[in-house]
C-alpha cells in the first residue's frame, strides 16, 4: 500500500518528491500523518501552518510550506461536520494569499507553472 505508515515508510520517498517538485504548500490531511514524516511527537504537532519546518537534511533549498489540517474521515470525532472543519480550508486560502500561490493551476511541466 502507499503512503506513509507507522515505520516512516514513504516518508523518504515523499520528501524526494517535495524537494523535486517543490509545491510552494504541502497539506496534510491528519497531525499523525505530519507527525510520521515529520518526525515529531504526536503531542508536539499543531493544526494549520508549520511555521519554521523545513524537511531534514535539505536546509533552505527547499521552500515548500506545510499546512496540517484535521484528517478528513467522516470518523473524525474532533471535526465531525464540514463547517468545524472550514477553518482549515480558510487557513489555507490566506497561506496562499500571503505566498501569491493561485488556486489554478497547471500540471503540464512545459507552461513553467508546475511549481504552484
Amino acid at each position: 500500500s502507499s503512503g506513509i505508515n507507522a515505520e516512516y515508510g514513504g516518508a523518504a520517498e515523499l520528501r524526494e518528491k517535495i524537494v523535486r517538485y517543490q509545491p510552494m504548500i504541502v497539506v496534510f490531511n491528519g497531525k499523525e500523518i505530519f507527525a510520521k514524516f515529520a518526525r515529531l511527537k504526536l503531542r508536539d504537532v499543531s493544526y494549520g501552518e508549520q511555521a519554521g519546518f523545513k524537511i531534514e537534511g535539505v536546509g533552505s533549498s527547499c521552500e515548500s510550506r506545510f499546512f496540517v489540517m484535521s484528517n478528513t474521515s467522516p470518523l473524525n470525532a474532533h471535526f465531525p461536520t464540514v463547517q468545524s472543519r472550514m477553518w482549515f480550508y480558510d487557513g489555507i486560502r490566506e497561506m496562499m494569499k500571503r505566498l501569491r500561490v493561485s488556486p489554478y493551476f497547471s500540471l503540464d511541466p512545459s507552461r513553467g507553472d508546475s511549481k504552484v
